[in-house]
């Protein structure tokens, strides 16, 4: 289940970050681009992004802060993510981040485990061309109804 999670969040996640830091262009006076280009991620963006990127970054730390997932947990999450995209900063940011929500060495070195065997079992159905119909058939179906209920058949 961990691992079902783990991918929707990416998924999520994915989605949020390309929707909000990429083909946003806001207009900005040049004080206030001044003062967001000092910050050392947020002024990684181009002036006509630099607005939607801090904005972003606000609503992404949030995120974490105000999930219904415990915030160690969207850590470790981070943290598998960023293995599974050998992403090296968001790797250091996210096992430093999941320590300081309280995250232990066992839990750090799990989350790791998830992302490797993610990416293995990925990598290994890719190649097979596994067809996707026949696995979710396998795996069981999910369903969700206009009021956001889940419902779930196995096979």
């Amino acid at each position: 289940n961990l691992a079902k999670i783990l991918s929707r969040v990416i998924l999520s996640i994915s989605i949020i970050f390309s929707m909000s830091t990429f083909g946003f262009s806001q207009e900005i006076s040049d004080a206030e681009y001044s003062k967001l280009k000092k910050h050392p991620i947020i002024g990684l963006s181009p002036k006509a992004n630099i607005k939607a990127s801090a904005g972003f970054l606000k609503g992404a730390m949030g995120l974490y802060k105000n999930s219904v997932i415990p915030e160690k947990y969207m850590w470790l999450m981070g943290l598998a993510a960023s293995a599974a995209m050998k992403c090296e900063y968001c790797v250091h940011a996210n096992k430093f981040n999941a320590v300081k929500a309280g995250a232990n060495l066992e839990e750090i070195k799990t989350a790791n485990q998830v992302a490797a065997q993610i990416a293995y079992l990925s990598t290994h159905f890719y190649a097979s061309q596994m067809d996707l119909g026949k696995f979710k058939k396998m795996i069981g179906s999910m369903k969700i109804d206009k009021d956001g209920n889940i419902n779930t058949t196995s096979p």
